[in-house]
């Protein structure tokens, strides 16, 4: 999936001939604490809800207060989500600007607006459960882990890779098709594989949904 296919209608922009009261006021009924600062289609960077509480005079326009900027904050419309998803946990993001290749101004990604998207990509919404192992990082193979997985009577539904920064260890997550994982653990440990962690169960989409809202609060503390 790429960029475009995400970008949202409904959050405005702001500019920089706005006052702050304006701004403040579109924060407030799209419950955000960011906003894009796009003039003529060019986008300028983006105004927190902090730079406009911190403002002498909040009818002073946006372009008069000293704002955060981040305004190489963006993304074009052709890159993949992945690339999306790094900006806005790296910036600490709520709304991401899209800008087309001519850099011109076209819309924002939402976090809340990914999260579907992240459901779909780890499987969140399919029964099934969650199994993470360790492995060294010069041993991981996913044609193995496949056939293994295979050889306990599942299929791997999705999978995440995390490297530990402090040993040669990877753990590596798989949602897998079936609630029971006895077999799938007793095939992994018969190839000596370490199980680290076993989730029978999955949250359901709109607990996942809330769980990644709240991560997102975390982030922006």
């Amino acid at each position: 999936m790429i960029v475009s296919e995400l970008i949202s209608d409904y959050v405005p922009s702001v500019t920089s001939g706005d006052s702050a009261t304006r701004a403040l006021n579109w924060m407030n009924e799209f419950k955000l604490s960011q906003l894009p600062v796009v003039d003529d289609r060019k986008f300028q960077g983006l105004i927190t809800e902090n730079d406009l509480l911190d403002a002498d005079n909040l009818e002073a326009s946006v372009g008069e207060i000293k704002f955060s900027g981040w305004d190489s904050a963006f993304i074009y419309e052709g890159n993949h989500v992945y690339d999306a998803l790094d900006l806005m946990f790296n910036l600490k993001l709520e709304v991401l600007p899209v800008l087309d290749e001519e850099s011109m101004y076209l819309g924002v990604i939402t976090f809340r607006e990914l999260a579907p998207y992240l459901g779909r990509l780890f499987a969140v919404h399919q029964p099934g459960g969650i199994l993470v192992l360790e492995i060294p990082k010069n041993g991981y193979s996913l044609s193995e882990i496949g056939r293994i997985t295979e050889s306990g009577d599942a299929k791997v539904l999705s999978l995440y890779l995390w490297a530990h920064p402090e040993g040669h260890v990877v753990w590596v997550t798989l949602k897998l098709n079936v609630e029971d994982l006895s077999r799938v653990v007793a095939a992994f440990e018969r190839f000596d594989y370490t199980v680290v962690r076993i989730y029978h169960k999955v949250e359901p989409l709109d607990d996942y949904r809330r769980n990644i809202d709240a991560l997102m609060n975390y982030l922006n503390m």
